[in-house]
């Protein structure tokens, strides 16, 4: 009993239980969505969130791991208030870039007749970025301040005000423009929470420093670079697909599998979120080994933990595909056990690349996500010339998540000494640990 007590009270368990809700939240959503929205409705707005999740990423990589490590490091209030205002300068300083470019790309495409049939999105794209500022640096800064409950609120409350929303607008009317308004209104909701909570670090944005912004763009440029290739990783999926003969229903059949992964991301995502601030501090003391055996076992303990998700969404690919997207996304239960089959490396892969950043090497990190690009692109293709449908996609996930942990680990080998066999040794006996001391078995 003392044993579950104490990972009932852990930061990683309230991460777990908050991220849980959202991600469960999420996929009640999209599965809503899935239902009612014709497959030439929710084919585009699903295209609208993996263009948008671009310049998300931008903001992301470039503040959000700067701002944790820095934050983990600071002596003093003073040091904390100026790290605040200048990530926060740095993050409207591209919110406004984006917005110029997206305006100028409007009126280009609308004055030339480009791309017609999605010159509306821009408006909604532009509105977003900006609506959303206030909400994205609060969930940063909170997780930086390992404030778990409150990140996971921010989180909740914007699902739940968007479900409400599919229930009384969005079913009823059943267009884009009504998910797109709905979806805007949510992330203005919960930025309002932020800004009167104090979480957006708007008190602190004029106590930012030209040192402090040099430092942090040049950590974050590697970083950003990380995080939005990791989006046009998941992404390229959707483009090469929507740009082949499969169309947009060949979108609409990958991307109702391929939104399960949150079911291993969500968890994975908990742990990653409580281990960056903790190997951040020990890396900033010179605890080098301690850090070492931290990361090692932690990586090794989350594989073993979230390897029988995978087995499971393997096992009962058909049943989950059913209840997820209804009967017409049935066959869609085969590029979902493709999917599982590279679940369970995400937990070594995700880890490796957290190191990376921690021992000051995005560089590293950055170089990674570009091998897993490229070898995602050239299979991509590969795979739709040669058999024409979303389950070679599918297929192709694993070797590229595999490329990405090969070459992680042997960085981290080169230059920290980390063991991969350690990382399942490790792992597997903390793993057992925790079961048996649940367990009650000596």
């Amino acid at each position: 009993m003392q044993a579950v007590l104490q990972i009932i009270k852990s930061k990683s368990f309230s991460s777990l239980i908050g991220n849980g809700l959202g991600a469960l939240l999420g996929v009640i959503t999209f599965a809503v969505l899935a239902r009612v929205l014709p497959k030439d409705i929710f084919g585009p707005y699903i295209i609208f969130l993996a263009i948008y999740g671009i310049f998300e990423n931008l903001r992301i990589g470039m503040v959000m791991n700067a701002l944790v490590r820095n934050l983990s490091q600071c002596k003093a209030q003073s040091e904390e208030e100026g790290v605040i205002g200048s990530t926060l300068f740095i993050t409207v300083g591209i919110t406004f870039l984006y917005a110029i470019i997206m305006l100028v790309l409007y009126f280009g495409f609308k004055q030339f007749g480009l791309f017609t049939e999605y010159l509306f999105f821009f408006k909604w794209w532009v509105g977003l970025a900006i609506l959303s500022l206030p909400n994205n640096y609060a969930t940063w800064y909170l997780n930086a301040k390992l404030q778990i409950k409150s990140m996971s609120i921010l989180r909740i409350v914007g699902q739940i005000a968007f479900i409400v929303y599919i229930y009384f607008f969005i079913i009823p009317d059943r267009s884009i423009y009504s998910v797109l308004n709905g979806y805007l209104i949510s992330q203005a909701l919960i930025s309002l929470i932020a800004l009167f909570m104090g979480w957006s670090g708007f008190s602190y944005f004029f106590r930012y420093t030209k040192s402090v912004v040099i430092d942090i763009f040049h950590f974050g440029k590697y970083s950003m670079g990380t995080l939005l290739g990791s989006n046009l990783l998941r992404s390229s999926d959707t483009f090469i697909i929507g740009l082949s003969a499969l169309g947009k229903e060949g979108v609409a059949k990958f991307n109702v599998p391929a939104r399960l992964l949150e079911i291993v991301e969500m968890p994975l995502r908990s742990f990653a979120v409580t281990a960056l601030p903790q190997f951040a501090r020990q890396y900033s003391e010179g605890n080098f080994e301690a850090l070492k055996y931290e990361f090692e076992r932690k990586a090794g303990m989350v594989f073993y933990l979230l390897l029988p998700i995978s087995i499971i969404c393997f096992v009962f690919a058909d049943y989950i595909v059913l209840l997820i997207g209804g009967k017409g996304y049935a066959d869609a239960a085969l590029t979902l056990r493709f999917f599982a089959s590279y679940m369970a490396i995400l937990p070594l892969d995700k880890f490796s690349g957290v190191m990376l950043d921690t021992i000051n090497k995005p560089n590293l990190n950055f170089y990674k996500i570009l091998i897993m690009l490229a070898v995602n692109i050239a299979g991509d293709f590969i795979g739709i010339s040669l058999f024409n449908n979303v389950e070679s996609v599918a297929f192709v996930s694993t070797a590229t998540f595999a490329a990405g942990m090969i070459f992680g680990y042997y960085q981290l080998n080169k230059h920290m000494n980390v063991s991969f066999s350690n990382v399942l040794k490790l792992g597997w006996m903390d793993y057992k640990g925790y079961i048996f001391k649940i367990l009650k078995i000596k």
